[in-house]
């Protein structure tokens, strides 16, 4: 697997909603990106910057062939040298990965992933590679 030599920031954050149980919501935000999560105020944070912690989530992503998807999601929604995802809080508490296209597909609010990279376009080639056809 390439190297990416950019600084990367993720940060990974959700709201805890008063019906939700904040492990389990952890716990659902670990099944995404392995990472150390705070609670804060109504809100679930993990920040790294290691990209190593998205090789998992990397990897599901080319098991469920949704790599086109999220490829799509990232390149809409980039900007200069960020870019953000949306996955289903629900689906994640079952160790499912489903991306979300807006706010609205997810319920109980999605689970926000923001990347920051000094090159977003290397670091999504490299997260969700185009598909030869």
């Amino acid at each position: 697997m390439e190297e990416l030599q950019d600084n990367i920031k993720i940060t990974i954050k959700t709201e805890l909603n008063k019906t939700e149980n904040k492990n389990d919501l952890i716990n659902a935000m670990t099944n995404i990106v392995d990472i150390d999560y705070d609670v804060k105020n109504k809100e679930i944070i993990g920040k790294s910057t290691n990209y190593k912690k998205l090789i998992n989530l990397h990897d599901r992503l080319r098991n469920k062939q949704t790599t086109h998807i999220a490829r799509k999601v990232l390149m809409r929604n980039s900007d200069e040298d960020m870019t953000y995802i949306l996955f289903n809080k629900q689906a994640a508490a079952i160790d499912s990965i489903v991306i979300c296209e807006n706010y609205k597909e997810s319920p109980l609010g999605p689970i926000f992933m923001k990347i920051k990279a000094g090159n977003i376009l290397e670091f999504i080639d490299w997260f969700v590679p185009r598909h030869k056809t």
